[in-house]
């Protein structure tokens, strides 16, 4: 009998380009990474559509490059979502079991009383994620299903959205002749592809330095049990690289990838980089510690007010796993030691694991909200975190194409 497989895509519309990720999941429930595409983001700053016909031409460019890589066709989307817009907040819920013994009815109903919470009116729920289930008020598990009881409570992970970004990027997906089938916050899709189930249980958190946020994700027990967004990122760090050195900033960039560091110590004092001039200034050779130096300051601030976060959020002592760095600007050298110093954790760039085949091209930082989102599909995460869209009866059948897309806004 010939094997079957699953086509699994994912697609991250970043600050600075579009990246598209395909994988393959047999009847075996192997993955294999069979194809990426990438696009410049055109049309976006700061997170936002300045000319949605470009943002479209660029979601089309970055797929057909995948589909020709991987040889197959995308029609749907699941949605990943970040953003300044993003909020989470911890809540319980309590029902009395109906039968004596936990049915999907009884897990559902206990879902919709923690999330039974005052939000504004122009958000929406975008997950669930249950901590544990207590029934009787005794017995502590992961998954209630089946188990005997009278009273089932929930402890569980809320995280909640703008109603508006969900609109838009619908809007987005349907012009590029996609179809939207659920929305999945971006730190869950990257835990998937960057933390062990053993660094989940201990305790780690997450630090994605996007473009125009850093988002902090606390695993523990298993599951998130803290998220926020801060809304500093590496666009902020160009823009100092531009203010300081007075050249145009697309320059700016180019130094801040081509030669920059996090931490100025790491630096040789008799290095130095080309620095082009602008409005009429002609081109300067500068030492590469200054620009270190306007790096540093930059990073430096975003690691304090992730220390302050977790701080406010109970974590004073830190995670026993420590920090897992991601996000295209943690590529930059001195990011793991810089966030060590910081916030007294051991710090590392993660890594994809659960992947096979272009596992060198999804390695890069950058992929790994596109990689997350392939393996969500593949498990059918959404699933367990009781997202609004998540509910929906899945499509029949083992051929069916599913595409993930997160909203502009990291």
């Amino acid at each position: 009998m010939a094997r079957r497989e699953e086509i699994v895509a994912s697609l991250d519309l970043g600050s600075s380009s579009v990246k598209c990720v395909v994988g393959s999941k047999d009847d075996n429930g192997e993955i294999d990474i069979i194809g990426t595409g990438t696009a410049p983001a055109s049309g976006l700053r700061d997170g936002l559509v300045t000319h949605r016909g470009e943002v479209v031409a660029a979601i089309r460019a970055a797929v057909e490059e995948a589909e020709m890589m991987a040889g197959c066709d995308i029609f749907d989307v699941f949605a990943s979502i970040s953003g300044r817009h993003i909020e989470s907040f911890n809540s319980d819920g309590m029902v009395r079991i109906g039968n004596g013994q936990v049915t999907p009815e009884d897990v559902t109903a206990v879902i919709d009383v923690a999330q039974a919470v005052r939000i504004p009116p122009d958000k929406e729920v975008l997950h669930v994620i249950p901590h544990e289930y207590v029934i009787d008020g005794e017995r502590s598990v992961p998954r209630a299903l089946g188990m005997p009881g009278v009273r089932l409570e929930v402890r569980a992970h809320v995280v909640i959205g703008a109603a508006s970004s969900v609109a838009a990027l619908e809007s987005l997906c349907k012009d590029a002749g996609l179809r939207v089938e659920d929305v999945i916050l971006s730190s869950l899709a990257q835990a998937e592809a960057l933390l062990t189930p053993q660094a989940r249980e201990l305790g780690v958190v997450l630090v994605d330095v996007g473009g125009g946020t850093t988002d902090v994700a606390v695993f523990q027990g298993g599951t998130i049990v803290h998220s926020a967004v801060i809304p500093v990122g590496g666009e902020h760090i160009t823009g100092d690289v531009h203010d300081c050195l007075h050249t145009p900033r697309a320059e700016a960039e180019r130094l801040k990838q081509a030669h920059g560091c996090a931490l100025q110590s790491l630096v040789e004092d008799h290095e130095e980089v080309d620095v082009p001039g602008a409005g009429g200034r002609k081109p300067r050779v500068i030492k590469r510690k200054l620009l270190c130096e306007i790096i540093e300051a930059r990073v430096d601030e975003i690691f304090k007010m992730v220390q302050a976060d977790l701080e406010e959020a109970g974590f004073v002592d830190g995670l026993p796993g420590g920090v897992v760095l991601t996000g295209g600007t943690a590529n930059m050298a001195g990011m793991s030691e810089l966030a060590e110093q910081v916030l007294s954790m051991p710090a590392v760039q993660g890594q994809p694991h659960g992947v096979e085949g272009l596992v060198d091209v999804v390695r890069n930082p950058r992929y790994a909200t596109g990689t997350g989102l392939v393996l969500c599909g593949a498990h059918e995460r959404s699933r367990d975190w009781f997202g609004q869209r998540g509910r929906r009866p899945a499509p029949r059948g083992w051929s069916r194409a599913l595409r993930w897309l997160p909203f502009v806004g990291r």
